[in-house]
């Protein structure tokens, strides 16, 4: 316990990086990369009229400059502005910074690309048969180009463990929503979620689908890096409850953030195995993956009572209702076969993340409201030692 504690200091934002800090850099990346796309452009598009979509078009070309310049802009925000707001991240080893920067950095760059792709193909919809000169087809990359370094140098920049759990999940929702408009076979769902991921279902829907877990169980190794400091200032500041002291087990039990830091990182490299290993490639390692997720994730929620000591009985309850929500699911899928495998797993999909929402939430909370360690005292004990006329000298 005390690596981990050595590792995540209880610390205090540094001033050296401020707000305004933050935005006159954004202000200056969105301006730079809007310059470098506005070259871009009207290199590729000298003598061309291009459409808003499709090959060689403005949208293409936007999606391409956007994702290189909120990768660097990403890249820059972490290195230069959020390590020195979050000092603690200087302290873990140097693979695992590498690792968190490259799961913010990827997943700036593939949002990048989603939007783009969809607002321009939207755009072309609304503006059918469009097709624009030289200077609007590059003035439009500009824009589009600015847009995203400006806002990744902000996101990154102000990173935290809650406003990662919503890029994640947003992340997530897109991209598989994506991937199931682009599947070739219709019928896709009537075999299992995975089916998404197989050449079978079309290239669109097999790469969209496959990188999407890959960067997201990269997105949730960084996110566990976040939530394992938030944990580490909780058990610093965990005092037994007063009425609980007198049992010598209660007083043993302690908050574990390692062991909850390594559930989250089994899931996340389950979920990069998924991805990197379709069902059709290799079946018994997909499963296995599959496998190594489901148990991490039960091993979590049943062992809440123990490995977070402190958090609202509410809490421990909705863990063990979403193992019962599990169950559920289960039973209606293998017994009563009230829906297929999809259907299965798309429900225990929804229950795992919006458990791990809570999770994030309620621990942002308890954060915020122990900054400060709790004393041990009941209310009366304090108020009679308030009164307690002070002894003589003093």
């Amino acid at each position: 316990m005390y690596y981990v504690h050595s590792q995540y200091p209880d610390v205090t934002l540094s001033r050296r990086v401020t707000e305004l800090d933050i935005e006159r850099r954004a202000l200056w990346a969105g301006l730079i990369c809007s310059l470098f796309g506005l070259v871009v452009g009207l290199i590729i598009f000298a003598g061309e009229r291009p459409p808003l979509f499709g090959d060689l078009s403005v949208g293409i070309v936007s999606a391409v400059c956007g994702a290189v310049s909120a990768g660097a802009s990403s890249a820059y925000a972490f290195r230069t502005m959020l390590r020195a707001r979050e000092t603690w991240l200087k302290r873990i080893p140097a693979w695992r910074q590498m690792v968190t920067a490259l799961g913010l950095v990827l997943v700036h760059v593939a949002s990048t690309i989603m939007i783009m792709l969809v607002v321009f193909h939207l755009l072309q919809q609304a503006f059918y048969g469009l097709h624009l000169d030289v200077l609007a087809g590059a003035l439009a990359v500009s824009v589009s180009t600015g847009i995203s370094a400006y806002l990744s140098l902000e996101a990154t920049a102000r990173i935290n463990a809650e406003s990662l759990s919503v890029v994640l999940g947003i992340f997530i929702c897109a991209g598989v929503l994506i991937s199931m408009l682009l599947a070739e076979d219709q019928n896709w769902w009537r075999s299992m979620f995975s089916s998404l991921g197989t050449t079978q279902a079309g290239m669109g829907s097999f790469w969209t689908f496959n990188l999407t877990l890959v960067i997201s169980g990269l997105v949730l190794a960084a996110f566990t890096e976040f939530l394992t400091r938030d944990l580490v200032r909780l058990a610093q500041t965990y005092r037994c409850r007063p009425a609980l002291e007198r049992y010598k087990i209660a007083r043993m039990v302690r908050p574990r953030p390692k062991l909850v830091r390594w559930c989250l990182l089994l899931v996340s490299m389950g979920i990069i195995g998924i991805g990197l290993v379709p069902f059709d490639v290799a079946m018994e390692v997909h499963s296995a993956f599959v496998q190594m997720v489901s148990v991490a994730m039960i091993f979590l929620l049943l062992g809440t009572i123990v490995l977070l000591p402190g958090y609202p009985v509410v809490f421990h309850l909705l863990s063990y209702a979403a193992i019962g929500a599990i169950w559920g699911a289960f039973q209606l899928w293998n017994q009563w076969s009230y829906y297929n495998l999809t259907g299965f797993e798309l429900s225990v999909v929804a229950i795992m993340f919006s458990w791990i929402s809570v999770f994030i939430r309620t621990t942002s909370a308890m954060t915020q409201d122990r900054s400060e360690p709790r004393t041990t005292h009941s209310p009366s004990e304090l108020d009679k030692a308030k009164k307690k006329p002070a002894a003589k000298g003093d």
